[in-house]
């Protein structure tokens, strides 16, 4: 093959590559999603993770994260892992004696391949009924074993500092 010829057939497949990133084409299709069915699993999951903390239930919290799950707590380092989650759900539930109740409300779900993002608000009730927190949070979670699991959240707290 001359150098020519070699430079055409590199000139058509470069044009032929950028034809087909430019127009957004792709040779694979992305399964469906049903973001019906994805909205629904992780709002099970939230009402899940609300009735376990509610019940200071450490390990029902943590269900809620895949082993390699990272944290990002509100005024304190990222928890790495399941045994630093675990301890910091545990602290947590150790510091608050009040006896107060946790909701979370879904505000959106997104979901493209294997994973769907969350954003949420939770409120924070005391036994007569009446609201003494709220904040927002934001989860990714991962589709593993046909489910989803939380992989990282964050959350924090409306109330200005201290």
């Amino acid at each position: 093959m001359n150098q020519r010829s070699f430079l055409g057939g590199l000139l058509v497949a470069s044009l032929f590559m950028f034809n087909s990133c430019a127009t957004g084409e792709t040779h694979e299709h992305a399964a469906e999603i049903n973001m019906d069915s994805v909205k629904a699993q992780i709002m099970a999951l939230e009402a899940a993770y609300g009735v376990a903390e509610n019940a200071n239930d450490v390990d029902g919290v943590a269900a809620y994260y895949a082993a390699d799950a990272e944290s990002l707590a509100d005024n304190e380092p990222t928890r790495v892992g399941m045994d630093a989650i675990k301890a910091g759900i545990k602290k947590d539930m150790e510091a608050d004696t009040s006896g107060n109740t946790i909701s979370f409300a879904t505000t959106g779900v997104w979901a493209a391949g294997n994973y769907a993002t969350e954003t949420g608000t939770s409120t924070v009730t005391n036994k007569e009924g009446k609201v003494v927190k709220t904040g927002k949070y934001m989860t990714l979670f991962e589709l593993r074993d046909g489910k989803y699991i939380a992989i990282r959240d964050m959350w924090n707290s409306d109330a200005p500092p201290a």
